[in-house]
């Protein structure tokens, strides 16, 4: 096993044992209005793309689909559906049915097999038919995740379960990825030309222009999907969207020549950056055979995240906010088969981060100090005179 995949494994005992012990789940569903689902199918999926390494060993490829079935299964009950409006069709919206079939998906990706498998296989026809369905009946290709709200980024991941159920078994929704991939490409965003970041709920067409929180997720399942199509909307998220700030890379939140402020779907805007995009863009970055830029993304994110490791866990933010954890591990995860540079350069990457840190620090400080700092300079000044 790679070093790479040790540190991973590190960051998901953590998420194991604040989910099965701290009651993670209901504390993430207490910040983020999906926070529940999103931790579990995030720690489920993680576990997933280790399984799907080219270089895993057996037993690790057991405990992934071990924890894996876990989250699918914190995710298949009925206290998981309580925040969700069962009146939507499908019942309790796109953003519960996608993640839980899309995590399912990729479990039977993995193994086939195991014990019970026929269940979940039949559990997979039944969730993927729901969701076929709705899209059937819909005169817009984005299903609601709430009463009146859609965002397309669920509907990717509901799709993207779709493509994963074709690549596993005989083809049955191909005509119907199709089709949803040429309606979409008719409500594109008009001033970016991408998908946007949420849509009126009954046209379909853009109500927020493209963000980079929601374009780094809808690459990452677009890539599963029609990868054609990907590659075109990566293209263009390249040039819009992927910076850098006081020589780090970093995702806009904003298209460039855009600005807005920050909200629950970013978290923090600093200097136009996009905090949430940057974490998710990880792994994305790494199926668009940008691995190198991956690699220092995340080099960004691990000095950022002043981590903590010892010989069984590690954890980012001084394990405070375990969300972020679970989507480094995704992200990260993701780009297992690719080439990754020295610990060596990590070190020498986070050395440079914390020196442009301090330098950042000290001007925040003095712009916020301003008035203080002209105050004791006068007053000084004045008793220099004085003497």
């Amino acid at each position: 096993m790679t070093e790479e995949k040790e540190d991973i494994i590190l960051q998901l005992n953590f998420l194991e044992k604040e989910l099965k012990d701290n009651k993670l789940g209901q504390r993430m569903q207490n910040i983020f209005p999906e926070g529940y689902i999103f931790v579990n199918a995030l720690y489920g999926l993680a576990w997933c793309e280790v399984a799907l390494a080219d270089t895993v060993d057996k037993s690790t490829k057991d405990r992934a689909l071990s924890e894996a079935l876990y989250a699918y299964k914190n995710i298949d009950i009925d206290q998981a559906k309580w925040s969700f409006p069962v009146y939507l069709d499908p019942e309790y919206g796109i953003f519960y049915h996608g993640w839980r079939n899309y995590l399912l998906s990729k479990i039977l990706l993995v193994d086939t097999s195991f014990s019970n498998s026929e269940t979940f296989i039949k559990k997979l026809q039944d969730q993927s038919d729901i969701i076929a369905n709705a899209l059937h009946s819909s005169a817009v290709p984005f299903l609601e995740s709430y009463d009146q709200q859609s965002w397309p980024a669920d509907m990717f991941v509901a799709m993207a379960s779709l493509s994963n159920h074709d690549k596993l078994f005989a083809p049955r929704y191909d005509n119907a990825i199709d089709h949803w991939i040429k309606d979409v490409k008719t409500k594109l965003d008009e001033n970016t030309d991408m998908i946007p970041h949420k849509v009126n709920s009954l046209t379909g067409l853009s109500s927020q222009g493209s963000r980079g929180c929601s374009m780094g997720l809808i690459l990452r399942m677009l890539g599963e999907i029609d990868y054609k199509f990907a590659q075109q909307q990566y293209d263009l998220f390249k040039d819009k969207f992927i910076s850098t700030r006081f020589g780090l890379p970093c995702i806009r939140e904003y298209p460039k020549g855009v600005r807005g402020l920050g909200d629950i779907d970013s978290g923090p805007v600093i200097f136009g950056v996009g905090f949430s995009a940057t974490i998710v863009m990880i792994g994305t970055l790494s199926m668009y055979d940008d691995s190198n830029l991956a690699d220092n993304q995340y080099k960004t994110i691990h000095a950022f995240g002043f981590d903590r490791r010892t010989d069984k866990v590690k954890k980012y933010l001084f394990g405070k906010l375990p969300m972020a954890d679970a989507f480094i591990a995704w992200g990260r995860s993701t780009g297992l088969n690719y080439n990754t540079e020295s610990n060596s350069a990590l070190k020498f990457w986070r050395f440079k981060f914390h020196i442009i840190s301090l330098f950042v620090i000290a001007i925040i400080w003095i712009i916020y100090n301003r008035k203080q700092i002209l105050t004791h300079y006068k007053t000084a000044t004045n008793k220099v005179y004085k003497t």
